[in-house]
């Protein structure tokens, strides 16, 4: 490695170092902190922001429901052609998210990553599924979901499994750092999700 390339490689881990400290991922002296942990157990989406939506109360007023349905924005999905309408239980919350989403690229931005702020909340916040899921989560027929949007029907049915995963990633964050509240809710969240022909064993019925 070059001495430029490596000394690119060092200015990028130290400013990234900053974000985790400014978002309390890890102290002064680069100890794991809670959020840190939380962090380590989630892949599926950006880590830093739902740990960040975890800690500052976004998932304590939701029910199972919402929580199925803010948390499919962080699951990559066909971009829907039709404009997203949400019903004013998701407004709030997918508001609350993508003020979240601002303000983690900004500490970036301020820590010399090179990150458009913009860019990244409308990169990192898919809503596109959000009113289907909800309505999946309640209960309603995959008959009635497909037609609420777009999305090619397969897409739906992938992106509710990996929102699945994504939602006992979250519960065993949850667990890790004694968020009884939140490990319950994630779970039953996950448990809604569970059933029909979205999690059939095999779809060729």
């Amino acid at each position: 490695m070059r001495d430029s390339q490596l000394q690119k490689f060092r200015d990028e881990l130290r400013n990234r170092s900053r974000v985790l400290k400014k978002l309390g991922h890890i102290d002064a002296d680069s100890i794991v902190q809670l959020k840190g942990r939380a962090a380590c157990l989630i892949d599926t989406g950006d880590e830093l922001l739902v740990t960040e939506l975890m800690f500052n109360g976004t998932f304590n007023d939701l029910d199972p429901h919402q929580v199925a349905a803010l948390a499919s924005c962080f699951i990559p999905v066909d971009k829907s052609s039709e404009q997203v309408h949400l019903r004013t239980e998701l407004a709030k919350p997918l508001q609350q998210l993508q003020e979240s989403a601002r303000k983690i690229a900004e500490i970036q931005h301020e820590c010399k990553l090179d990150i458009n702020v913009d860019e990244y909340v409308e990169s990192t916040v898919r809503p596109f599924l959000m009113d289907v899921i909800y309505c999946w989560s309640k209960g309603a027929s995959f008959a009635d979901v497909i037609q609420m949007t777009d999305i090619f029907e397969g897409s739906i049915i992938r992106s509710a499994r990996r929102l699945d995963e994504f939602l006992n990633q979250l519960r065993a964050a949850a667990n890790a750092v004694g968020e009884v509240n939140l490990e319950s809710k994630f779970a039953a969240a996950s448990e809604s999700l569970r059933r029909g022909i979205m999690f059939a064993n095999s779809l060729y019925l």
